[in-house]
C-alpha cells in the first residue's frame, strides 16, 4: 500500500511542469525533519550573530573585522558563512555582496534587516548599537511567534499524520497476518486498492491544505519591523521598504509594498500613491494615515509604527488561536469523505470479496 501511494504521488508530480515539480519537491525536502532542526538552530544562532557583530563594532572593530571576529564563537553552519562574509569583505565587496555568503543557511526575511542596518553604517556611519538590537529582538519575536504557532497547530499535525497512515497501516498488517488478502487485494480487488489510493491522495492534499492555511511564514508585522529598522538606521519610509523588499522579495505582502514604490518611482504624487496603498486593506490604510501624520506633523514615525506593530502582532497570536480551535471541525471533513471510505475499502473489501468469491 505504501510503494502504492509512493508511485501514485511520484506520478502525479510527473505529470507537473518542471517550474511547479521543482515547487513540490522543494517543499517535500522542507519537509526533512533533519533540514527543518539544522534551519532551526541555524536562525535560534542568528540573533546571537546579530548581538555579537554589534559589540564588536561598539568597541571600535571595522565591520570587516567584526564578522572574522565573531565567526570563531558560532556554529559551524553560520561560521562558513560568516568567514566568507569577513573574506569578501577584505576582498571590497560590498555589504549586500558579502551577506550573501548566508544564502541557504538562514532565511532572507531574517537576514534582511541585518542587511539594512549594516549597509546604512558602511555609508554614514553613527550608532548601530541600537538599531541591531532592534533587529536581534525582531528575530527573537519572530521565532516565539512561529513557535506559539507551531504549538498551537501540532495537535492538528500529528492528528492528520495518525489518520493518513491508518489505511497503509492496516493494510500492511493484513497482508501480514492474513496470507490471502494479498492475492484477492491485488486480484479481484485491484479496483477497491485504486480507489483507497486516490481518496488517502485526496485526503492527504485535502489536510495538507487545511493546515497550510494555519501557517503564516511571514506577515505585515514582521515587515513593518524591518521597515521600523530602516528608520531607525536613518532612511526614510520608502527607502526602508525599497531596501526591505529588493532584500526579501518573498517577504509577505510584497505585492503591496512593491505597487507603492513602483508609483513613487514612476513620478506618482505621495498622496496618490500612498492613497492607493491604503485601497488595498484596513490595515495598510492605517499605516498610509501613519505614514502622512509624520510627514506632515514632524512626529517620530518609528514609535507610531511600534505600537502599530504590537498591535499586529497581537491580532496574529488571536488569529493562530482561532485557527487551532477551528481545526478539528474542519478535520472532520477529508475524514469523513476520504480516509474513513479508504480505510473501509482497505479492511472490510478483501475479506468481502473472499465471502463473495
Amino acid at each position: 500500500m505504501l510503494l502504492a501511494l509512493a508511485g501514485a504521488f511520484l506520478l502525479a508530480v510527473g505529470t507537473l511542469d518542471d517550474r511547479r515539480a521543482a515547487i513540490v519537491l522543494r517543499s517535500l525536502r522542507q519537509l526533512d525533519p533533519r533540514r527543518r532542526a539544522q534551519l532551526r538552530e541555524r536562525r535560534l544562532a542568528l540573533p546571537g550573530l546579530i548581538d555579537a557583530v554589534a559589540a564588536a563594532l561598539a568597541s571600535g572593530l571595522s565591520i570587516t573585522q567584526a564578522f572574522a571576529e565573531v565567526a570563531r564563537t558560532l556554529p559551524r553552519p553560520l561560521a562558513i558563512a560568516t568567514e566568507r562574509a569577513a573574506a569578501a569583505l577584505t576582498l571590497g565587496t560590498s555589504i549586500d555582496e558579502a551577506l550573501r555568503s548566508y544564502e541557504g543557511a538562514v532565511p532572507a526575511g531574517d537576514l534582511a534587516p541585518f542587511a539594512i542596518v549594516l549597509s546604512a553604517f558602511a555609508r554614514s556611519g553613527g550608532r548601530i548599537a541600537r538599531s541591531l538590537a532592534r533587529v536581534a529582538s525582531l528575530v527573537r519575536g519572530r521565532l516565539a511567534l512561529e513557535d506559539e504557532r507551531d504549538a498551537l497547530t501540532a495537535q492538528g499535525r500529528m492528528s492528520a499524520i495518525v489518520l493518513v497512515s491508518l489505511a497503509p497501516l492496516g493494510g500492511i498488517f493484513f497482508a501480514l497476518m492474513t496470507p490471502d488478502y494479498v492475492a484477492v487485494l491485488f486480484d479481484r480487488g485491484r479496483w477497491l486498492l485504486a480507489v483507497a489510493v486516490g481518496l488517502e491522495i485526496v485526503g492527504a492534499l485535502w489536510l495538507a491544505r487545511i493546515l497550510r492555511s494555519t501557517t503564516v511564514e511571514a506577515d505585515l508585522a514582521s515587515l513593518l519591523d524591518a521597515v521600523i529598522v530602516g528608520l531607525d538606521a536613518g532612511l526614510t519610509f520608502e527607502l526602508a521598504l525599497a531596501a526591505l523588499v529588493a532584500r526579501s522579495p518573498t517577504i509577505s505582502r510584497a505585492p503591496e509594498a512593491r505597487r507603492l514604490l513602483a508609483d513613487l518611482a514612476l513620478g506618482r504624487g505621495r498622496g496618490q500613491a500612498f492613497a492607493a496603498f491604503a485601497a488595498t486593506g484596513p490595515t495598510e490604510a492605517r499605516i498610509a494615515a501613519l505614514v502622512a501624520a509624520a510627514t506632515r506633523f514632524g512626529s517620530p514615525l518609528s514609535d507610531m509604527l511600534v505600537t502599530q506593530t504590537d498591535l499586529l502582532r497581537a491580532a496574529d497570536r488571536r488569529r493562530a488561536e482561532t485557527q487551532a480551535r477551528r481545526l478539528p471541525v474542519l478535520m472532520l471533513f477529508p475524514l469523513a469523505f476520504c480516509v474513513l471510505p479508504a480505510l473501509l475499502a482497505v479492511f472490510l473489501g478483501p475479506p468481502l470479496l473472499s465471502l463473495l468469491g
